[in-house]
């Protein structure tokens, strides 16, 4: 894996390379000392290995900014699950409503409170899979990103 230091973006080196080999593509053009380096596809920075001290320090600053990234992804989520789940929680309040108690408790499909339960369900739903979506999301990158940071600082960080 590589890290950009600019932006913190990670690029998994081997799906690039499968796409497009450079040693294969640029075969003619290399010799024994060129350096294979990539172009970040977020901010266009050059991404290399052999990062001194100066572009570590900017990686853990990337990465910084990369958890508040996935913190705001992770308090998304967790807002839009929360909203699901009380936009449920009323969509049952008007699916009993919607059960008429005169005629042996059938449920009436042609009445205001049922349409009000299915849009409900559906905008609750929505949104509950959504939430649940960014919150995995911001939680996964979160830890990516915290488990780099205790690399560089452990000092075990390679690029």
């Amino acid at each position: 894996m590589l890290y950009c230091s600019n932006c913190g973006k990670k690029i998994d080196e081997k799906k690039v390379e499968a796409k497009l080999n450079s040693l294969v593509s640029q075969q003619n053009v290399i010799n024994d000392q060129t350096v294979v380096v990539y172009v970040c596809p977020r901010c266009e920075h050059i991404i290399h290995r052999d990062l001194d001290e100066n572009d570590v320090k900017q990686l853990s600053r990337a990465a910084h900014a990369e958890i508040q990234r996935s913190n705001n992804f992770f308090s998304s989520g967790m807002g839009n699950v929360v909203t699901g789940v009380i936009a449920l929680a009323i969509a049952i309040i008007f699916y009993c409503l919607s059960i008429d108690l005169q005629n042996q408790m059938i449920l009436d499909t042609q009445c205001a409170e049922f349409y009000v339960f299915i849009v409900l369900t559906v905008i609750g739903g929505a949104m509950f899979i959504v939430g649940l979506v960014l919150a995995i999301f911001g939680a996964v990158k979160k830890h990516h990103y915290y488990s780099l940071l205790d690399d560089i600082k452990n000092k075990t960080f390679i690029q």
